[in-house]
Parts: structure tokens; C-alpha cells; sequence
């Protein structure tokens, strides 16, 4: 059973927090925690956990049915000790709802357990390899879908992102990250994912520099996959845009390939892939970074044969990013010292709602991270999602309310508003 630790709760700036112990943390009516996550949510404050030592981790206080009770804060739940009740890798409350049990998992030892759409483990014949995953990445859709019971390629790099971290921005990573090191962090928590009985991390190949223990790590997982006849998964930055690599080479453009078979591609798969990810592909050719996630069929000692490909775009900050307006929004965000998080969609379909980025130094309803969303369409279905999406973040957000930009009718941002003044900075503690 999880263990409880001390709580602390916060009330308004001329009130000092309290301290609860395990024993005092009784959640009945008139108890003096439950009061306290009372008067902490009307002061529009909150709680920290302190399982951690010398980290104060942020809890929410929701209110649900009168009752008040405490919950992790989105994309904590690992800095908590693995024995406390809000310890988690992952983040059900985002577009990992839209997975039953079985896609996707978590072990009592920390394991993330994903069930994807194709096997990576293979057997020797060629009919086999013909039989892998020659559908198409499904794009987001905008009706109701009924739950995964498998985990599609781009879910499974939005896995990684955000067990990473790197949806998460706040102040003090300025200047630290970059390709390699996201490679790097990107394999350590594949160290800790498992498909079908497999870790993540023995057929992961992440970005790498020539003479680097990056490149001697992708160089060991190939041998490996060509010995157990395993397929890989590849995690790269796109090389910068050319209309040869456009239309298609033979060879997935992937810079930091170091330790990395050849990727070969037919152009046919690759032009396919850019008409299903068109945001991404208008977006590389602007200039941004796009990143590539790519399986292959077992490879040989110096090629492999891509079957399928994702694309992600991302800031200069490797915060993922799904419209150029976003970009804009991003931008403003970082340069106003601001800290957030990027939703991740995962699989899930539009009608399961995630605004596009949360202040997390800044509170909305039940202590949660304050909204922001960015329209960015005039079809017709879009307005109509974007109608019934106002009346969810009214409903949900309304006494606290919420920020848009309605970059469709105004895209220079000529009407773009402040954002709220931030209330606390306690994502920037727990990052440091």
C-alpha cells in the first residue's frame, strides 16, 4: 500500500501554511484538513506533498460533490518517492485517457506497460515482415472514439516526451536542452517502458554525435535487434529542409544519426507521410524543428527499412507545438518568464478536451494549471468543435476563467491580451 507522508497547505499571503502529518490528514466533514483544503481552494492557494526531500511538490484540491480531496499535479507524479500515494509516471488526465488498461499501464515497480499497434518482436520469414504496420498513422479526429486498446507510433513518442519531461518548460531550462540530450533522456525513460514483454530501450535509437557514448549506445541496440530479429524504433530531428529531401531520397533525412543503420524509405511512404503530417511538413520547410519517429523492419548490419513515420513539430525549446500559432504563443510565454505545460493528445480525438498550453504558476478551477488555447481554423466542423469547446472551458473554468487568441480572425496577433500575472512558481523548484 502507497505510504502517506506530511502535508503542507498554503492559504493567502498573510496566513502561515499548515503542516499535517499522516495521522492528521482525515478528509471527514469538520476535520481540520479537510477545512484547510477548504479555505486553501477559496484562497485560490494550494498544497504540497513532502515525500521528497528538500522539494515541496504541488497538489491540487478538487472539490467534487462537496467534498474536498487532494490529487497530484499534472507531470509530478515522478519527482514523488515511489512509495507515496501520488507517485505515477504517467498522466491519465491528459490524452492518456483515451487508452484502456491495456495499451497502456503502469506496474507497482514504476514499469510503464504500452501495447502498440505492431509487434516488435519478429520471426525469421519474409511474410512476417511483409505483415508489420503498413497502415497509416491515423490523424486526430474530431468525433467521439472509443478507447485504445493499443498505442499508435505517435502515441508512443508523445509517451516519451512526457515522461521526459520536455512538455514542461519553466525558467531554469533555459539553455539546456538541446538534440543529443533529448536523445539521451528519451532512452533513459525508455529504460523503464516495456511492449509485449520488451523494453523500449533494447531497440530505441535517439540522436548521436560521432566518438560519443550516444553513438556506441545506438551502435549496441542495432546489434542487438539484428541478433533477436527485433524491429526499431527511431527518435530524430528531420535534417534541415531541401526540396530534394522533400521529395524523397530513398533514406529518411534524420540529422544525429550517428551509431544508426541507413533508414531507408521509399519516396511513395515518405510523401505519403508528409500529406498526412501537412502542419508539420509547411513547418519544416519554414524552419522549425520537426522531429521524426520512425519503425523499421529488422535491420541489417548497415540498413533498415522504414514502414512507418510520424512527425512532431517543437519551439527552440523542445516544447511540442501543433500550429505555427502556437509557436507565437510559446514565444510570448518564454519570453515573459513564464512556466507551462504542453498537453500531449496522444491518440485521443478533439472531442477529448485539452486546452494547448496551462500557466503553472498561475491557478484555475480545482487548483489546476490555468487554460489557454489558441483557435486556429475557420472550416466549418472546426467552429462548430470550437462552440462546444467554449462551453466546456466556461463551464469548467468560468469563476476562474481562461485565455484565448483568435488567431484565425487576428494572425498577425494584433489582439493577443496578457496573460494573467503569475501567482507562484513552484514548477521552477521542482525542476531545479
Amino acid at each position: 500500500m502507497p505510504n502517506p507522508y506530511w502535508i503542507k497547505v498554503y492559504f493567502d499571503k498573510d496566513t502561515e501554511p499548515t503542516r499535517f502529518s499522516p495521522d492528521r490528514q482525515i478528509e471527514e466533514e469538520g476535520s481540520a484538513f479537510r477545512n484547510a483544503l477548504k479555505k486553501a481552494r477559496d484562497c485560490k492557494a494550494y498544497a504540497v506533498c513532502l515525500c521528497n526531500r528538500g522539494k515541496e511538490l504541488p497538489l491540487a484540491i478538487r472539490l467534487r460533490n462537496d467534498n474536498h480531496s487532494l490529487a497530484k499535479y499534472p507531470n509530478t507524479g515522478k519527482e514523488h518517492v515511489m512509495d507515496c500515494r501520488f507517485y505515477s509516471r504517467l498522466n491519465p488526465e491528459g490524452g492518456q485517457k483515451t487508452y484502456t488498461e491495456k495499451a497502456l499501464n503502469e506496474s507497482n515497480s514504476g514499469i510503464v506497460k504500452i501495447t502498440l499497434d505492431y509487434p516488435l518482436q519478429t520471426r525469421s520469414t519474409v511474410i512476417e515482415q511483409d505483415k508489420v504496420i503498413d497502415d497509416e498513422i491515423p490523424r486526430r479526429p474530431y468525433r467521439n472514439v472509443k478507447k485504445r486498446n493499443t498505442m499508435s507510433l505517435l502515441g508512443l513518442l508523445h509517451t516519451l516526451w512526457e515522461t521526459a519531461g520536455y512538455n514542461v518548460w519553466v525558467p531554469g531550462m533555459d539553455g539546456k536542452r538541446n538534440s543529443t540530450q533529448l536523445g539521451y533522456n528519451l532512452f533513459r525513460q525508455a529504460e523503464k517502458i516495456q511492449s509485449n514483454g520488451i523494453l523500449l530501450s533494447e531497440v530505441l535509437m535517439t540522436p548521436a554525435r560521432r566518438g560519443t557514448m550516444d553513438e556506441a549506445r545506438n551502435k549496441s541496440v542495432l546489434q542487438s535487434a539484428i541478433e533477436k530479429k527485433r524491429r526499431l524504433v527511431v527518435v530524430s530531428e528531420l535534417a534541415q529542409f531541401s526540396d530534394e529531401r522533400k521529395h524523397g531520397t530513398g533514406r529518411l533525412p534524420v540529422q544525429n544519426f550517428a551509431g544508426m543503420p541507413f533508414l531507408n524509405i521509399d519516396d511513395s511512404r515518405w510523401k505519403s507521410a508528409l500529406q498526412r503530417f501537412s502542419i508539420e511538413a509547411h513547418a519544416w520547410a519554414a524552419g522549425f524543428k520537426i522531429f521524426a519517429i520512425a519503425v523499421t523492419d529488422v535491420p541489417g548490419p548497415a540498413s533498415a527499412t522504414v514502414r512507418q513515420v510520424g512527425l512532431i513539430m517543437v519551439s527552440d525549446r523542445f516544447i511540442p507545438l501543433d500550429s505555427a500559432y502556437e509557436s507565437v504563443v510559446e514565444k510570448i510565454l518564454y519570453e515573459n518568464k513564464r512556466t507551462f505545460i504542453k498537453p500531449l493528445v496522444y491518440d485521443s480525438a478533439e472531442s477529448e478536451y485539452l486546452p494547448d498550453f496551462c500557466l503553472t504558476d498561475v491557478t484555475a478551477g480545482d487548483s489546476q494549471p490555468f487554460p489557454i488555447e489558441v483557435w486556429g481554423m475557420k472550416t466549418a466542423e472546426y467552429l462548430a468543435h470550437r462552440e462546444v469547446k467554449t462551453e466546456w472551458y466556461n463551464k469548467e473554468f468560468g469563476r476562474f476563467g481562461w485565455w484565448s487568441w483568435d488567431a484565425a480572425q487576428d494572425p498577425q496577433g494584433v489582439t493577443i491580451k496578457p496573460f494573467p500575472p503569475a501567482e507562484r512558481d513552484v514548477m521552477n523548484e521542482i525542476m531545479k
